[in-house]
């Protein structure tokens, strides 16, 4: 009897059945795997696309400082407001200079790429940049720093979600003097309307955008809202589904490497070095006692309340013949019978024609770098005629009535440190925080010979001195 050749029906269809679930088990995986492969790659593409957007914004807003002494004559480190909203009749991403808060406030609103001569920079998802710039640095017209430079620290921080702590600007001079920041996807709740005829949307609704952590509290589209305080923006190292901002920031250091390797800046600052010190020799050209009357005004003390107020440079008798440059005279006056008010506000184009409006205001937003030592001979209580005996010399040479010190670059390898009230301890009250080598222990000078250091600049000195001679002659020393 022959054996059957064929299986079994039944046998055959549960074989076939079995290969059908493995195939759609196979099939199921890919699926998944695909899924999961292609979420993982467009995040990563999102995430590079904004990485992109931030770098082009924070670059574009470090040009703007660097240029801006080639705009206006004199004026500070500064960075552009945000664009705010539709007020003021200003076009779409264009920075309210005029409506940007009070003096020292920091502010947040879009990116105002406009003014920085760009597109709008879009992050992953196709959302337009947001801003935040500290008050101490915020071209703001009138409400603009009156002391603004490569010394001025910022007034942000960047709070880590994993972290639970400050993760960029713990240290006063590590301050964050802006950030950039892309809001990525909408969250719940984050209601962002349609564009009507906007590049960037119709909300100016800073929580529509961007995030708050509930560990922390901090919400990004909240700050202070006060002048001199520092504020908290919180960023998550890695992907979260409850956080999402993406943040780049811009340094004090970015600023300071945009404005002080200009070629032009060393050159920029002995002219006002010389012009400071031109305006206080002619000072004396209007004491009462008339030619032979030479004497120089009083300096202003070291430590003062608030370093950014011109007013506050106010010469006193009551120190000693070395301090600040001083502005006010009225301590001088009193003894010189001299009626200038202001030294340097004031200053006679006519008598110092480098003294421009540009040189006043580069004054201004350097004033706390300058020093001045007078010789015994030439303060306001000194005989007349002025007559140099005993004067100052600078590398053993020359018999100077007074000596005008310009503190350079904050030399870092000394540890040299520079912060001020309101928010931080004073540090610039101690001079050697910016003058070097034996030109620190003039301070307090008591009168008899001293001889100051003058030489190239390096790691460790930069003093630029300005030497006036006892017949009000100024000249580098």
């Amino acid at each position: 009897m022959r054996r059957p050749t064929n299986s079994p029906p039944g046998r055959t269809q549960r074989g076939a059945a079995l290969l059908l679930i493995m195939l759609a088990i196979m099939v199921a995986a890919s699926a998944v795997l695909i899924t999961r492969l292609s979420v993982s790659e467009l995040r990563a593409a999102q995430i590079d696309r904004t990485q992109a957007a931030l770098g082009a914004a924070r670059r574009a807003l470090i040009a703007y400082a660097a240029v801006q002494p080639d705009m206006v004559f004199g004026k500070g480190v500064v960075l552009p407001c945000p664009d705010f909203d539709d007020s003021l009749g200003l076009p779409e991403g264009v920075a309210h200079e005029s409506d940007c808060g009070a003096s020292g406030t920091t502010v947040i609103g879009r990116l105002p790429w406009r003014t920085l001569g760009i597109d709008p920079p879009r992050d992953g998802s196709s959302e337009c940049l947001w801003y935040v710039v500290s008050g101490a640095f915020k071209d703001a017209g009138a409400a603009s720093s009156t002391l603004s430079n490569p010394d001025t620290n910022g007034q942000l921080q960047l709070w880590g979600i994993e972290a639970g702590s400050v993760t960029e600007g713990q240290q006063p001079s590590e301050r964050i003097a802006a950030m950039v920041v892309a809001p990525m996807a909408a969250l719940p709740g984050q209601g962002r309307p349609v564009t009507n005829g906007r590049q960037c949307g119709d909300s100016f609704t800073a929580s529509a955008y961007l995030d708050s952590d509930p560990m922390s509290g901090i919400s990004n589209a909240i700050l202070s809202g006060s002048p001199d305080v520092v504020d908290l923006l919180a960023v998550a190292a890695g992907y979260s589904e409850v956080h999402n901002d993406r943040i780049a920031v811009i340094t004090r250091e970015d600023l300071a490497a945009a404005t002080l390797d200009r070629p032009d800046q060393e050159p920029q600052m002995r002219a006002l070095g010389r012009a400071v010190a031109a305006c206080i020799a002619d000072y004396a050209r209007h004491n009462a006692g008339g030619p032979n009357d030479r004497r120089l005004p009083w300096p202003a003390p070291l430590a003062l309340a608030d370093y950014r107020v011109d007013a506050q440079y106010d010469d006193d008798a009551g120190a000693s013949m070395s301090g600040r440059i001083a502005d006010v005279m009225d301590d001088s006056n009193a003894l010189t019978g001299n009626a200038v008010v202001r030294a340097l506000s004031d200053c006679d184009s006519g008598a110092v024609p480098a003294w421009s409006a540009g040189m006043r205001n580069l004054w201004s937003n350097w004033k706390d770098h300058f020093y001045y030592v007078v010789a015994e001979s030439h303060v306001p209580t000194a005989v007349v005629p002025s007559v140099c005996t005993n004067c100052l010399t600078v590398n053993g040479s020359g018999q100077y009535a007074a000596v005008v010190m310009f503190g350079a670059r904050r030399l870092e390898v000394i540890g040299q440190s520079r912060d001020a009230p309101p928010i931080d301890p004073d540090t610039k009250r101690d001079v050697a925080n910016y003058l070097e080598a034996a030109n620190s222990l003039a301070f307090p000078y008591a009168g008899g010979g001293f001889d100051f250091v003058s030489q190239p600049a390096g790691n460790t000195f930069n003093d630029l001195l300005f030497c006036i001679d006892d017949t009000l002659g100024v000249s580098d020393c």
